[in-house]
């Protein structure tokens, strides 16, 4: 049954009770002399006398207290129903209860109509007239109940319109806001169902380029196995070459040997003609080959220091000779006019004419010994001048490993690649690094190729990249550690510099290193230079050119500019007098802070990844791995972009929140950021993610390294506006990620807010 029904069948129980009520209140009670008549007369068990029918109407007028009770409990909750809408609900049940006594009261009612009926017919049968007057008067009341019945349903039929109308305009406005509502959520499902067919698209062309990229791989490695094949094949014909080549150097030596043997028996005949000893002979021939090659070893050297002093100083003395000459030959001039001009006897103009010859002949003497040194001297330049300009790149040059390609490997995941390296560390070389450190190692490859790695002494500075990239690279040959000098000033003391006189190049470690990198053995190798203590002197005055070289070569190629005019007969890799600079060579450099440092300026730290290690680290059980091949730059490359392009949306929520929330609270401080932190970001946290961390982790890293650092220090800033920074940093981040806060950037905060007020000496 609808409620509607209820509330219109509840009206009509109450409008017929109340007819009931009424009619039975203005009945009149039968006369006296009727009903004592009436108890005299008997009746069948089917038949009602008249004291019978006044119990009836007794019993009827007990019922019209309880149907008084009902209706005004009905007038209550009508009431209640009127004063709220929560009313509604306690009328509806009430009008159910008054359904449900108004049921029980058609039922009586029903039983008493049945009586009546009874006593009626009974009333035919055996009571008089009056009797059926009593009876025609109760049917005109009975139809003026029922005409005030009607009226009554009339009236609930215009209170149940009244209310199903208000009851319509709420179901109307309800059905408006549901409409709104629906309508909203039908615009959203169709943006969801764009973003959808965008993504599906996107992940469509993803794996057609996977597939075009596995049959790549596919048919690389089958080339890969043909290369092996043939390589396999020409090595063997070379180890066949050589072996012949080796079986014929030996006949030909044995056969020089005999040949010499005969030579030395003749010599020996000769020298027992002449009376000779061999022994001395031979003796005297090895002292004149090993002075012959002490000379041949000297000449293919430069001249030292002291022999080029004393060229000079002779050249000096023949300058100085010749000047006394000149001196002397005007003497002498001056002596042939004394001669003439002037009376002197035959034994004086000898003497002078002999010292005259002696003049000239010393004059003559110092003349050819300039010459002679002259020659020397241009003879030495020649042979400098005909040596490499970089000696030891030329060098490097002839090295045939050098020019042979590596075959190399491409990792199945970063995640994997990272798990890998942190075991192989551990087992092989006993350094325990955790996840995370490793993680940032290896996203930092990505986001920058300037690292600085901070942390006290004996925490695994060194060893990091040292390791790291022994087991990336296989092998030492990839890492190259250079000693920092607290002398060093300016670009010429990490690179070399150029010797005008000898026309050669002093090449440092760091410029030999670069050009190994450039060769086919290491072209596609992932290699480091490591710069030790690398703050003992100023970085941004030795390692200024190379600050800039990075900055200049992001998307491009990079040169160093090591001379400053052409030369001949230069190394095979320079571009003119310039040197590339190798795109897969990271440097890499340590710093200690103590009183015999320097500290880094901005420009350093801003365009470096930096990375503080914990006093300590934790053993874990290191699994053995496998020994395998090198990792390829190229595939370690193509990693990191394949994780710029699968959590990009992460790198924007990211930037959102450095932008909205952040830049806002730093500025406060005067700290702030450009383009060069959201570029390094962008490559910096897919890396992390995609090797097993959080978005969190990595933006934490960066927001500690790059920013907190710069309120170190700071000139104005209280410790009471740190901690309010770090709890506003976090409240901004739960909007970003709600499970993992920042604690690296909070703990940096607070611990120099504790500083500041314990005192900067502290």
């Amino acid at each position: 049954m609808s409620a509607k029904q209820s509330k219109n069948r509840a009206a009509d129980d109450k409008a017929k009770l109340d007819d009931i009520e009424r009619g039975l209140a203005a009945a009149e009670a039968p006369p006296v002399d009727l009903l004592a008549e009436a108890e005299g007369i008997a009746l069948n068990n089917e038949a009602l006398n008249a004291t019978r029918l006044r119990n009836v109407w007794l019993s009827v007028r007990n019922h019209e207290a309880a149907w008084k009770k009902a209706r005004a409990q009905a007038e209550l909750s009508q009431k209640a129903a009127d004063e709220s809408r929560a009313g509604f609900a306690k009328r509806a049940m009430a009008l159910t209860e008054r359904e449900e006594l108004a049921a029980a009261m058609d039922a009586e009612l029903a039983q008493k109509e049945a009586e009546i009926e009874r006593a009626r017919l009974a009333a035919r049968e055996g009571f008089a007239d009056e009797q059926r007057g009593v009876l025609d008067n109760l049917r005109r009341k009975h139809a003026d109940l029922l005409e005030q019945i009607s009226t009554l349903e009339e009236r609930a039929n215009t209170e149940a319109h009244k209310i199903l109308a208000e009851a319509r305009t709420e179901a109307r406005q309800v059905r408006e806001e549901a409409q709104h509502a629906f309508h909203d959520q039908v615009d959203a499902l169709s943006r969801e169902r764009t973003d959808l067919y965008s993504r599906e698209s996107a992940l469509t062309e993803r794996e057609t380029r996977l597939k075009a990229d596995l049959e790549l791989a596919e048919a690389k490695q089958a080339m890969l196995g043909q290369q092996f094949q043939s390589r396999l094949g020409m090595e063997v014909a070379s180890v066949r070459e050589e072996r012949d080549s080796a079986q014929a150097r030996y006949e030909l030596e044995r056969t020089r040997r005999e040949a010499l043997e005969r030579e030395r028996a003749e010599l020996r005949t000769v020298l027992a003609r002449y009376g000779g000893d061999p022994r001395t002979a031979n003796a005297r021939i090895d002292e004149l080959v090993e002075h012959n090659q002490r000379l041949l070893d000297e000449l293919s050297r430069r001249p030292p220091a002291n022999e080029i002093d004393e060229l000079r100083s002779r050249a000096a003395r023949a300058e100085e000779a010749q000047a006394e000459a000149e001196a002397l030959r005007r003497e002498r001039d001056q002596l042939d006019r004394q001669l003439r001009y002037q009376l002197i006897n035959v034994g004086e103009l000898e003497v002078l004419r002999d010292q005259r010859d002696a003049l000239t002949a010393q004059n003559e003497t110092l003349r050819q010994s300039i010459k002679q040194q002259r020659a020397e001297w241009e003879e030495l330049q020649s042979k400098v001048g005909a040596n490499d300009p970089f000696p030891a790149c030329s060098s490097y040059d002839r090295h045939q490993d050098l020019q042979e390609t590596r075959y190399l490997r491409q990792p199945e995941t970063l995640a994997a690649l990272a798990d890998d390296l942190r075991h192989q560390m551990a087992h092989s070389a006993d350094f325990y690094f955790t996840e995370s450190d490793v993680r940032l190692f290896l996203a930092g490859l990505a986001s920058n190729r300037l690292h600085l790695l901070q942390g006290i002494s004996g925490t695994g500075k060194t060893s990091l990249p040292r390791e790291f990239f022994k087991a990336l690279s296989g092998g030492d040959d990839a890492v190259e550690i250079v000693e920092v000098q607290a002398g060093w000033r300016d670009k010429d003391d990490l690179f070399g510099y150029y010797n005008a006189f000898e026309k050669r190049f002093a090449e440092s470690e760091f410029t030999k290193a670069l050009y190994r990198a450039l060769l086919p053995a290491n072209a596609d190798r992932p290699m480091v230079i490591v710069l030790d203590e690398m703050n003992l002197a100023h970085p941004e005055q030795y390692f200024g050119t190379m600050l800039s070289v990075l900055e200049n070569s992001i998307g491009q190629a990079g040169y160093i500019d090591l001379l400053t005019s052409p030369l001949d007969s230069l190394p095979r890799e320079f571009d003119g007098n310039r040197l590339p600079l190798p795109p897969n060579v990271w440097f890499v450099g340590t710093a200690n802070h103590d009183e015999t440092t320097v500290a880094f300026a901005d420009k350093t730290y801003d365009r470096a990844h930096v990375q503080e290690l914990p006093p300590r680290h934790q053993p874990f059980r290191a699994l053995s791995r496998p020994e395998t091949d090198p990792v390829s730059f190229d595939a370690l490359m193509e990693l990191f972009d394949d994780a710029a392009d699968t959590h990009e949306e992460a790198v924007g929520r990211a930037i959102l929140l450095l932008d909205d929330s952040l830049r806002k609270l730093f500025a406060t401080f005067g700290v702030g950021w450009g383009n060069r932190l959201v570029r390094q970001l962008d490559r910096f946290l897919p890396v992390v993610v995609a090797a097993g961390g959080t978005p969190t982790e990595a933006l934490d890293h960066v927001v500690a390294t790059k920013l907190v650092r710069k309120l170190e220090d700071r000139f104005g800033v209280q410790p009471d506006n740190l901690d309010s920074l770090a709890d506003r940093i976090d409240q901004a981040w739960r909007g970003f990620d709600s499970t993992n806060p920042p604690t690296k950037t909070i703990e940096k905060i607070r611990k120099e807010a504790r500083r500041l007020r314990v005192g900067f000496g502290s």
